[in-house]
């Protein structure tokens, strides 16, 4: 059975009864990037797809299946299910495990960090390592998406499980930075709006006003993400209302453990933050669809 010659005969195919790639793919309820991929022999239908497929393009199964007529059609199907598996297993695919496995070591690496008394882990060092090993999970994803995922709903699938990985990863990290990892003892509040922000201000530290205010701004809008694209709570009422109760949580709960100040500046600048994010991702968002 040759792979080349089941490409070839794919885009002839197409191409007579003038169809084009977009088409096709529509009709099958897979990407474009996947016909692409069948028609250049990087990649071939699942064994799924071989009846659809040869359905639009007006074949016969055993004629898709490198034209041959001296094998029955059920003997085909098995060598060819037999030559697509081999042929799943290429450089790509050993990317992909590759990228895993560097994600969690890369991850457990800081945990390892986190968790060493006897080391005062930076809040940099801390978001640096997490966003190293949520982009080689990312690129794995993709990769595995782009070669071995054909099927629109199973790429949905595939991207969920994507957002629950890193979520995981989000959250671990934040309850890491706002409770876990801290061995201070602050039993201390404040409700006084804007309090903490111009005192940091006026101590004029830049290290402070980063970590303080643009820290408290950056590091919950992950969370947002998180509750747009994969809870879905896209309206913006019971989104603010939900993400305030949040930051509200952890501050009680760092006051409660004593491991941090509850201070309305704190749930002031975060929430600032994830609604700021809200806006402008739901700008621009509609472009990339």
């Amino acid at each position: 059975m040759n792979l080349n010659k089941i490409s070839s005969f794919i885009k002839s195919k197409r191409k007579e009864l003038g169809i084009t790639q977009e088409e096709l793919a529509s009709r099958l309820y897979v990407t474009e990037k996947a016909i692409s991929r069948w028609e250049t022999g990087r990649g071939t239908p699942d064994i799924s797809l071989l009846l659809p497929l040869s359905k639009e393009l007006k074949v016969e199964v055993s004629e898709l299946l490198n034209g041959e007529n001296d094998k029955k059609e059920i003997e085909k199907i098995i060598e060819y299910n037999e030559l697509t598996k081999s042929n799943k297993h290429n450089t790509y695919y050993k990317i992909i495990i590759l990228l895993y496995t560097l994600s969690i070591l890369s991850f457990l690496y800081y945990l390892r960090l986190e968790y060493n008394p006897n080391i005062e882990l930076n809040y940099f060092i801390r978001l640096f390592i997490t966003i190293i090993s949520s982009i080689l999970m990312i690129i794995g994803n993709i990769i595995y998406s782009n070669n071995y995922v054909e099927r629109i709903e199973d790429k949905k699938k595939v991207l969920r499980i994507s957002h629950i990985i890193l979520f995981v990863y989000y959250i671990i990290l934040l309850f890491n930075m706002a409770l876990f990892a801290r061995y201070h003892n602050i039993n201390s509040y404040n409700f006084v709006p804007f309090k903490s922000i111009i005192a940091i201000i006026n101590g004029g530290s830049l290290y402070n006003i980063t970590i303080n205010i643009l820290g408290n701004i950056l590091i919950f809008i992950p969370l947002e993400y998180f509750l747009i694209e994969l809870f879905k709570i896209n309206k913006l009422a019971i989104n603010t209302i939900i993400s305030i109760l949040i930051v509200i949580f952890i501050e009680i709960l760092q006051y409660t453990f004593k491991v941090g100040v509850f201070d309305v500046d704190d749930i002031i600048l975060c929430n600032l933050g994830m609604f700021l994010f809200y806006i402008i991702y739901n700008k621009i968002k509609p472009r990339f669809l």
